[in-house]
């Protein structure tokens, strides 16, 4: 193929970063420039709430130094994300149509989830242990300027993965006055991270374990890599990590600074980044400790390597996505039979139509988190399970979901329990027309499953779906008495009718 080229630009809460890439047959994929600058936006958001126009108009110089490498190297494809200062800024808005103005790039606000699903996909790509280190137990720590993300893998997928507010440099800020009061600002600094790390412990933690501890960022990364590299090795063990933890915080700022090469700016906040990893350590039992300096700029790339085929036996996260659904299931108390019943049957009326319904692989998968979740929000309230598990999915992160594709699936269940097809006047504030006409297809398939086990007995277990004559015909293999099930399929054939124009028929087929 002829030469390509790709920039990923990174508008993060301390920094402005920017890698170009270039993709040819004979050499690959390379990075051929990277081009990165401190601009504090998180220090504007995580004080006051807005970004000062001071800081914006530093910003937008910085942007348009990124443009004219973009002439340079004639780049017209570029993708830029910009993360958690932005996205918490009140006048984000206003920022995002100055840069556009003054510079002429697109930027996008990029959702935690998504951000952090695209620097795990960089990690899958890059690193050579990640598949071995995911079976024995491992715990992915990717600390950023403004938050902090916890996935814990386990037998090969993912088990949790959750956000905290716990970033190095919103901690300095929030701190910042605290610290002129006392001799012993570290102290300060444990006391604080401690009890956000133990009620992380607590509730979403709890009895996991893992040997493999992988922390990200690239100047934590750049610190334990040194150190690693003077000692020919690739990891820590833990009291290796800790007796190195010890000597940083005994080290003032500058010092740090100098020896390993870093702006000053970042050695400040190493510190409580440091104290953050040493806790999750000891939390998650950890043995051994890898460093890894990929970020969203890498996170950009493996995307679009994933989304245009180039490059063979890259990880696929699906099983990721429907693990981490199962245990936001399992935390509230869903009926696991159940919910396992009606994912099985929408699959089996999605595939029996998937060739005429319009409906892609992706849409299955959303699907399937649907039927997962769809009886969550019993555990808050009984009487408006529907409309409380709605709320739950749209406040709750799923990894490798954008939160477009969540506000999908919290409509496919909030949908599936009306009689009649909704106007699209009820949900243009989420979604545009494509993604409502998605919803209702998944709607009126996830509706006729779920009356299927509308008794949460799963009478219907074995079934053939097929089309003929304008009708959906499921023949269940069962010995039960479905009278219910048959009523269900009834009462909600209407909106699978207005939707596909079929009828869904429900027969039964009597094991012999």
């Amino acid at each position: 193929m002829p030469i390509q080229m790709l920039a990923a630009i990174d508008v993060g809460s301390s920094e402005v970063a920017m890698k170009i890439y270039q993709f040819s047959k004979r050499t690959g994929i390379q990075e051929v420039e990277y081009v990165r600058s401190i601009v504090e936006l998180g220090a504007d958001t995580y004080n006051t709430g807005i970004i000062s126009y001071d800081t914006a108009r530093e910003l937008c110089g910085v942007l348009g130094g990124f443009v004219e490498k973009l002439k340079e190297y004639r780049i017209e494809k570029y993708v830029a994300y910009a993360g958690s200062a932005m996205r918490e800024a009140v006048n984000r808005d206003l920022v995002l149509d100055q840069i556009r103005l003054e510079t002429g790039l697109n930027v996008q606000i990029i959702g935690n989830a998504q951000q952090r699903f695209l620097v795990l996909q960089s990690l899958a790509g890059t690193m050579r242990q990640f598949e071995a280190l995911t079976k024995e137990g491992m715990a992915v720590v990717d600390l950023s300027s403004g938050s902090l993300q916890v996935s814990v893998y386990a037998e090969g997928v993912l088990q949790i993965t959750q956000n905290l507010k716990l970033g190095s440099l919103r901690i300095r800020e929030i701190l910042a006055d605290i610290e002129q009061q006392t001799t012993s600002f570290v102290r300060v600094m444990e006391d604080y991270i401690g009890n956000e790390l133990r009620t992380l412990q607590r509730l979403v933690i709890r009895d996991y374990r893992v040997k493999h501890v992988i922390v990200l960022g690239e100047e934590i990364a750049t610190l334990l890599n040194a150190v690693n590299a003077s000692k020919n090795r690739e990891s820590f063990t833990a009291s290796q990590f800790e007796k190195f933890y010890i000597k940083l915080m005994r080290s003032r700022e500058e010092d740090i600074s100098k020896k390993y090469n870093i702006p000053y700016e970042t050695a400040t906040v190493l510190k409580p980044s440091m104290i953050i990893f040493k806790n999750l350590v000891e939390m998650l039992g950890g043995e051994v400790v890898w460093a890894s300096n990929v970020g969203l700029c890498d996170g950009i790339l493996a995307d679009y390597v994933r989304s245009n085929h180039m490059a063979k036996n890259t990880r696929d996260f699906t099983e990721d996505i429907i693990s981490v659904t199962r245990q936001v299931a399992k935390h509230y108390e869903s009926d696991m039979d159940h919910t396992q019943n009606v994912e099985q049957l929408s699959m089996a009326i999605f595939d029996s139509i998937r060739k005429f319904s319009g409906l892609t692989q992706r849409d299955r998968l959303l699907l399937q988190v649907s039927g997962i979740l769809h009886d969550c929000g019993k555990y808050v309230n009984m009487m408006h399970g529907t409309d409380n598990t709605y709320y739950l999915v749209l406040n709750t992160e799923i990894i490798g979901l954008s939160e477009a594709e969540k506000r999908i699936v919290a409509n496919v269940i909030r949908f599936n329990s009306n009689g009649e097809v909704p106007e699209y006047a009820e949900v243009s504030g989420e979604m545009d027309h494509m993604d409502y006409v998605r919803m209702l297809k998944m709607a009126a398939i996830l509706r006729l499953a779920n009356g299927m086990d509308r008794s949460h007995l799963q009478r219907i277990q074995d079934v053939r779906v097929s089309v003929k004559d304008n009708e959906l015909k499921i023949m269940a293999n069962t010995i039960y008495d479905i009278t219910l099930e048959q009523g269900m399929m009834e009462s909600r054939a209407h909106f699978f009718e207005q939707i596909y124009g079929l009828r869904p028929i429900l027969r039964q087929k009597r094991r012999g």
